[in-house]
């Protein structure tokens, strides 16, 4: 029979982080299988995988969003959201950094070649362009780039005057993912402003130099408050500037913001069977070891909402009536969402009986 003993408490063992990053996908998004076909080395950290769907049809999508990657690595599936680095309507292809010591991304730059199959969920994502026609700011840093391209390029395509400026800090020359992809939008557009700013340029360099602070940022995006201001990149860089531009009398509807969320760290999972009650349909459904809400869930047929399953979308957000979870870090919830009891089934396990608003 299923039982509550407990009241209600969640376990959450992160310190303060970023709210939610990605709007909802279309209900439904089902995996879809595809082909790499092409392969294209951005620098020597970053790849571009080109994509075919293998049923043929392409996938509509915004500029500025991502998809969800399912890899089969080591007999496990497992799932990163990456942004598209296409304008819409020019294909299908993503840009993946390798990451020192990552798991999916040392796979994907390692093991991937043409002819390689996964599956793809998606579209998702809410870091999307203006449609109107005033100015437009851009701040990337590293590979905050990605969907900012694919941003600038629609941008362009539609209305090649835009007043547009792009500030992208990165280490390096060698470094800046999409180099001569920028010069030739800049050659073409009179109206794209590209400025490059290192941190650590060698001899020669003509640009901008250093690391970006309050008054930098400032002075290279200004704050125009009838601009759109997009961020991408690290964390503390689209802090930083946030900070700058809110300071500066910037309305937060013109902020836009896409941050990049680590891969979740390995949490305790519960090693004892433990029983979920689905309020909604009324359904007790039993969570074996190791699985995630969302994977007992789906299991039993639970129609449940889900995209990134990395907790990263929060699209499989549910609030916790009574009994207790664990929740692996980093995610996307925010301190207001944790306070009100919601947790994401993709990244949380019952570590009791559990009840849950689903």
């Amino acid at each position: 029979m299923f039982a509550l003993g407990r009241p209600r408490r969640i376990l959450v063992p992160r310190e303060t982080g970023p709210s939610k990053r990605w709007g909802n996908p279309e209900p439904g998004h089902a995996p879809r299988p595809v082909r790499v076909s092409e392969l294209r080395r951005e620098t020597a950290d970053a790849v571009t995988l080109v994509l075919e769907p293998e049923d043929g049809v392409m996938p509509a999508f915004r500029a500025g969003q991502y998809f969800t990657h399912c890899f089969e690595i080591d007999g496990q599936v497992v799932r990163r959201a990456y942004s598209l680095s296409v304008p819409e309507g020019g294909g299908l292809a993503c840009t993946i950094k390798l990451i020192p010591g990552g798991w999916v991304s040392s796979h994907v730059h390692e093991a991937l070649q043409v002819g390689s199959r996964y599956r793809l969920i998606g579209p998702t994502g809410d870091f999307l362009l203006d449609e109107g026609t005033g100015p437009l700011r851009f701040l990337a840093g590293g590979s905050g780039i990605t969907p900012v391209i694919s941003l600038i390029e629609t941008a362009l395509e539609r209305n090649p005057q835009r007043d547009i400026r792009l500030v992208y800090a990165s280490r390096r020359e060698a470094d800046i993912v999409f180099d001569q992809r920028l010069r030739e939008l800049a050659r073409r557009h009179l109206s794209l402003d590209v400025v490059h700013v290192l941190s650590q340029p060698q001899d020669g360099w003509p640009g901008q130099r250093g690391r970006l602070d309050s008054q930098r940022i400032r002075g290279l995006l200004g704050a125009d408050p009838a601009t759109t201001f997009y961020l991408c990149g690290p964390a503390g860089l689209m802090q930083l500037a946030a900070e700058a531009l809110h300071a500066a009398g910037v309305p937060a509807a013109r902020i836009r913001q896409e941050r990049f969320l680590a891969a979740p760290k390995a949490q305790a999972r519960p090693s004892e069977p433990q029983e979920i009650l689905f309020k909604q349909s009324g359904r007790v459904v039993t969570q074996r070891p190791g699985e995630s809400i969302l994977e007992a869930g789906l299991r039993e047929g639970l129609p449940l909402p889900f995209s990134c399953m990395v907790g990263g979308c929060a699209h499989c957000k549910l609030q916790v009536l009574e009994g207790e979870v664990a929740l692996s870090e980093p995610n996307c919830l925010s301190p207001e969402e944790r306070a009100a009891g919601f947790t994401l089934a993709c990244s949380a396990y019952a570590t009791g009986p559990l009840s849950v608003a689903a």
